[in-house]
């Protein structure tokens, strides 16, 4: 009977997840697409009252999106911050440190072209 359990205890398919094979490369964080980006968005209008703005951006192909705060954007990558009423915050969310795109948030202005804050 105490056979069985040593067996039970010790045995690979049981612990076989916790362990790395050593004879493999290690894993690696899965990225999205660095060129998926707020980065080429341009802000074409702000809507509503202090307590609830929308922001209506154009991306570079061309598809129109109505943005809230808080709403995350590109697969949830992005999240709107804040939206005054001539300027729209986005900021990097939740990606693993060798995903984090090189640059602080970015800020889209109407009228202007975006900038990176950092």
């Amino acid at each position: 009977m105490n056979k069985a359990w040593f067996w039970l205890l010790f045995s690979a398919p049981l612990w076989a997840g916790q362990y790395r094979d050593p004879f493999q490369p290690p894993s690696t964080a899965i990225c999205a697409d660095p060129g998926v980006s707020p980065v080429g968005w341009q802000l074409k209008g702000v809507i509503g009252t202090p307590d609830l703005r929308y922001g209506w951006v154009v991306t570079p192909q061309g598809q129109w999106l109505g943005l809230l705060p808080r709403q995350r954007v590109l697969d949830g990558d992005w999240q709107v911050m804040q939206i005054l009423p001539r300027q729209l915050e986005l900021a990097a969310q939740e990606m693993a440190e060798a995903c984090r795109p090189h640059t602080g948030n970015v800020v889209l202005t109407l009228g202007n072209k975006p900038k990176e804050r950092q």
